[in-house]
């Protein structure tokens, strides 16, 4: 029986050295003055642009900013300033990498993330992930954002398998959704307790960190054998 194991990225693989607000102020801030609106309007139309799926959401979230506020670049340049600022941010502990390659050694390995296709392949790239996995399914490619289950059915379609594993840091996207479109699932808690009984319902396990996961003992059943396969 073959089991593919997806991982999520931001948040379960990757994480940010530097707060958003600050690199958005380092790459605004050159160019005018900095309201405090700004940044605010920065976020709401990136979300709604990234949620869309529309085909630059950066662009599209520094115009909205451009049209509020007198700067003296081009959305383009801010937008692709900030890309370069937000991938120099990004940081991958070494055991985050250990356990892809490891999962990857057996079982068909993916990843499966919400964002804009640019950025987030620019961040596997630069943190080595390609060199392990299989498949990158992105959100702004499918035209469907974590929890809607065409994400996980074009995840499905790109890795044929039995069975399923998704691994996540997000209840309601990561592990809501995985779960109703037939994944078993790890929820990442990262420094965050669980909600009441809330993960146990829906989750197969809850990990705190995925390094855990390079200790497949420790898992239950339902989701032990492909990391524990590929030790």
């Amino acid at each position: 029986m073959t089991t593919a194991v997806y991982f999520d990225l931001d948040g379960t693989l990757c994480t940010y050295a530097v707060p958003f607000a600050d690199l958005f102020e380092a790459t605004v801030s050159p160019y005018g003055e900095l309201t405090d609106a700004a940044y605010e309007t920065y976020v709401d139309r990136l979300l709604e642009a990234l949620e869309r799926c529309e085909a630059d959401p950066y662009r599209e979230a520094f115009e909205a900013v451009a049209t509020a506020t007198e700067l003296d670049a081009a959305p383009e340049t801010l937008a692709r300033e900030y890309r370069e600022r937000e991938l120099g941010a990004t940081t991958v502990p070494a055991t985050a990498t250990r356990t892809v390659e490891r999962v990857a050694e057996t079982c068909p390995t993916g990843i499966l993330t919400n964002g804009d296709g640019r950025q987030q392949r620019a961040k596997v790239e630069r943190h080595g992930f390609d060199e392990s996995i299989d498949e990158i399914v992105v959100s702004s490619d499918v035209g469907a954002w974590k929890p809607n289950r065409r994400i996980f059915d074009a995840a499905m379609e790109r890795l044929p398998a039995d069975e399923y594993v998704f691994v996540g840091d997000d209840y309601e996207a990561d592990i809501v959704g995985a779960c109703d479109a037939g994944f078993r699932t790890v929820y990442v808690t990262g420094d965050n307790d669980p909600k009441g009984d809330e993960p146990a319902a829906a989750a197969d396990a809850v990990v705190s960190n995925v390094k855990e996961l390079l200790e497949p003992e420790s898992l239950p059943a339902p989701v032990r054998t492909p990391f524990e396969s590929s030790r």
